[in-house]
């Protein structure tokens, strides 16, 4: 039997994965270099995101039935059983024997040929575990397996989430909406869903007023009006995170770190095209990314800058509003990221100083009355509700700015809003907003 060349496309990416990789940029590759009908494409994209995302759990499943370390194995046997097993689990259109048959017969691709009895033993046994009724050495490793995280993402969600850890984690396998931003610098959003409407494209209302969920499968490239800078995508809790800063006409805002541009982009919307804004990021290939999406949308006042967000720079000073979406361990956005799931985390101490020194040396940016939001893609209460309670004990000339979001499903502690994947349809997220009184 010959193999099928999809399959062996995702056994490929998914060993370019395992070299560290990001798997959005691996998947991406595989598409533009072999050309495939829409039917291989979303088969192929569903079985690699699909292996990813669940690649912890299929590794135990596998492990039950192979003698030796799944480390010993030659990867490229491992990253076929993988796959093979999604199919199994999880494609309820592929038959279990065309799943096994099929790799076995990339065995041969690959130039494993005298692994081709191990695949077929391993398959077909492992089509019959029952993941409910296993064993586990504790609580953590249950949590870890059943929803495929590594064991430092179930033990930070278990602490913080002690009552609702298991939703949130099964929440994470749901793909967030579809969200775009209309840029009503050039169009209106009544006119933006007219042309929507006339190319057959479903919309949604959102309750931030220019948001529309759409539905759409194709590039956002080839929605209406991309060329022409009618919108950009940007998800929900995003969006809020600058709507909440309550930002007017003429204003000075520093974006800090700022790439690629989301929060940059909804501000100068905001504004009315009138605000000016700085935008920064500490790596300059980054930054191109924010000015050819302002040129694109007609944002006219617009200055990128490379800039460190912990360093402090004089010049930056005498700010209204100072955005601050600082770098974060993640979890939050799980769903779209899936090989955040296995590959360790950032160090979680390091990360925190680092956060810790952005938000300071930001907080010395702003005027009086100025408000700066600070913002993470992450659950880990240690990078968010921990660092502004610290903040706040060492500045006391600042407070929590009183948050009302109207976005359903999100958590306002104290003014501190999160959004959990099992609450609100859409990426995990905190949002605090911190007024400088003097």
């Amino acid at each position: 039997m010959s193999y099928d060349l999809t399959r062996r496309l995702v056994v490929e990416g998914l060993l370019k994965v395992e070299s560290a990789s990001y798997s959005n940029l691996v998947f991406s590759s595989i598409a533009q270099k072999h050309p495939m009908t829409d039917a291989q494409r979303a088969f192929a994209a569903k079985l690699f995101y699909g292996t990813v995302e669940r690649i912890i759990t299929l590794d135990y499943i596998l492990s039950r039935f192979v003698s030796k370390p799944l480390k010993k194995l030659d990867r490229e046997v491992l990253a076929i059983m993988q796959s093979g097993l999604y199919q199994i689990l999880y494609m309820d259109s592929v038959p279990v024997f065309a799943a096994v048959n099929q790799a076995v017969s990339l065995c041969s691709y690959f130039k494993k040929t005298s692994a081709k009895g191990l695949v077929n033993a391993v398959l077909r046994k492992a089509a019959n575990f029952d993941l409910k009724n296993a064993q586990f050495r504790d609580e953590k490793e249950r949590i870890s397996v059943t929803y495929s995280v590594s064991g430092q993402i179930a033990e930070i969600l278990m602490r913080d989430y002690p009552d609702s850890f298991e939703d949130i984690l099964a929440g994470m396998f749901n793909t967030p909406d579809l969200v775009i931003v209309v840029n009503t610098v050039k169009t209106t959003v009544e006119d933006y869903k007219k042309s929507l409407e006339a190319a057959s494209v479903k919309w949604e209302q959102t309750p931030m007023d220019n948001c529309l969920k759409v539905y759409f499968r194709g590039a956002v490239t080839a929605l209406p009006g991309f060329e022409r800078g009618h919108f950009f995508v940007q998800g929900l809790a995003s969006r809020y995170a600058v709507y909440s800063a309550g930002i007017k006409n003429g204003r000075h805002i520093l974006d800090l770190c700022a790439a690629p541009g989301g929060k940059t982009f909804s501000a100068a919307i905001d504004a009315q095209n009138t605000a000016q804004i700085i935008s920064c990021d500490p790596n300059p290939s980054r930054l191109p990314l924010i000015e050819q999406g302002a040129a694109r949308m007609g944002l006219k006042t617009i200055h990128t800058l490379e800039n460190r967000g912990e360093v402090r720079r004089r010049c930056l000073g005498g700010q209204d509003v100072v955005l601050c979406d600082v770098p974060c361990s993640g979890i939050g956005i799980i769903a779209k990221k899936p090989d955040l799931r296995f590959k360790p985390l950032e160090k979680i101490r390091q990360l925190c100083r680092l956060q810790r020194d952005i938000l300071q040396t930001a907080s010395g940016y702003l005027n009086a009355d100025g408000c700066l939001v600070y913002s993470t893609c992450t659950l880990n209460k240690q990078e968010n509700e921990i660092q502004i309670e610290k903040f706040l004990s060492a500045n006391p000339n600042f407070r929590l700015k009183v948050q009302n979001c109207p976005l359903e499903g999100a958590v306002n502690c104290n003014n501190m809003v999160t959004f959990l994947p099992s609450k609100a349809n859409c990426d995990g997220f905190f949002v605090a907003v911190l007024e400088k009184m003097w």
